[in-house]
């Protein structure tokens, strides 16, 4: 068994295939492949984590240029989310997700996190009903604002809403979340898409 930390290609895919897709110029594809990502060719089985920190450096540098980094990686990580929900795999888990809701989808977070790569450890500690910290072993990046926006961004599609995800105590690999959010209020007429999360922590910057 390997010691080497490595990134599962559907990881890969979806955040720089399926959440950029017609979305990426010339210029940063031909980044990506100095990085050693060929989106034009078949993705490899695995990827190290540095290569996958380099591709995030190069996304953050092409497709957030000008966007300082703690916001540029808060933003990769809500997107990564997006299309990790958008796969097949991920539809049938974000189906057990929004019917456990946040607080049962987090105490179980460790699982989620292992079927994209081979090291994530994850340990958790409730605070509260809407509250708890998630100890992360690894954060997969430069910046843990990846993390909080990977973390905020599944618990809005499970249903929290005005989610807050704050890191602590980065030592530029393990950190802690600390993290809350509120029930979604029931009120009459309130869309399916707002339930679902549709209040977003802090603005992302679009590419």
């Amino acid at each position: 068994m390997t010691s080497e930390k490595l990134v599962h290609a559907q990881t890969v895919e979806a955040l720089f295939v399926r959440a950029f897709e017609n979305r990426l110029t010339p210029a940063s594809r031909e980044a990506f492949k100095r990085a050693g990502l060929d989106l034009d060719r078949k993705l490899e089985r695995t990827y190290t984590l540095e290569q996958w920190k380099d591709f995030l450096r190069t996304a953050a540098a092409h497709i957030y240029g000008g966007v300082p980094a703690e916001a540029a990686y808060y933003s990769l990580g809500g997107r990564f989310m997006d299309a990790w929900f958008g796969t097949f795999l991920g539809k049938a888990l974000l189906g057990v997700a929004r019917l456990a809701g946040p607080r049962r989808m987090l105490l179980r977070a460790g699982q989620g996190f292992r079927g994209g790569n081979n090291f994530s450890e994850v340990q958790v500690v409730e605070r509260g009903p809407t509250s708890l910290e998630l100890q992360v072993n690894d954060v997969m990046a430069d910046q843990p604002t990846f993390m909080a926006g990977v973390l905020a961004r599944a618990v809005e599609l499970a249903g929290g809403w005005r989610v807050v995800a704050v890191p602590e105590g980065f030592d530029g690999t393990a950190c802690t979340f600390h993290i809350r959010w509120s029930e979604v209020p029931a009120v009459a007429g309130l869309s399916e898409n707002a339930q679902a999360g549709g209040n977003a922590v802090a603005p992302r910057p679009r590419a």
